[in-house]
């Protein structure tokens, strides 16, 4: 993954137009508390092959307060866990997974910080499936992390396999 370029505009995506909540989410994924890294889908278009969620950081969240003191800084880790879970959630439409199964890292490629976001930003989170097989549930999902802005903040291609 080379480009620079978004894949989305978060003009298009508004924060108002929930495809699915939070509580949503976890139907498919088993993150609870701090490590629930979405807020919302957006859309989902599997014929046209894109997926877009929401994470708006709020004020006070566990990692302001020690990353980094004085001028917090969102974890790249944490950027990473927002693409993986919303890839998840795109692996399972896709793949038509049963609720239970569970989609886990895989492998990581082309990962790239571009900026750094701070607290209390809306940030958007868009993806595409690369690759995947219904056979041994697996998917290869490029993704990124958009600021407001249209800004891109992150990168990565993300691999996931059933645990």
């Amino acid at each position: 993954m080379t480009s620079s370029v978004p894949f989305i505009d978060p003009k298009d995506f508004p924060l108002d137009k929930v495809f699915m909540t939070a509580e949503d989410c976890m139907l498919r994924n088993p993150q609870r508390f701090e490590f629930l890294q979405l807020d919302s889908i957006l859309h989902l278009d599997l014929p046209g092959n894109l997926v877009v969620g929401s994470r708006l950081l709020q004020p006070g969240e566990f990692w302001e307060r020690g990353h980094l003191p004085g001028r917090p800084l969102f974890p790249g880790v944490l950027q990473i866990e927002c693409m993986a879970q919303i890839a998840s959630i795109h692996a399972h439409h896709e793949l038509e997974l049963d609720l239970g199964v569970f989609m886990g890292f895989g492998a990581l490629e082309g990962v790239r910080f571009r900026q750094p976001v701070g607290a209390g930003e809306k940030l958007w989170v868009a993806g595409k499936i690369r690759k995947s097989s219904k056979r041994r549930p697996y998917f290869k999902w490029e993704g990124q992390v958009i600021r407001e802005d249209g800004t891109m903040v992150s990168q990565a291609t993300i691999t996931g396999v059933s645990l």
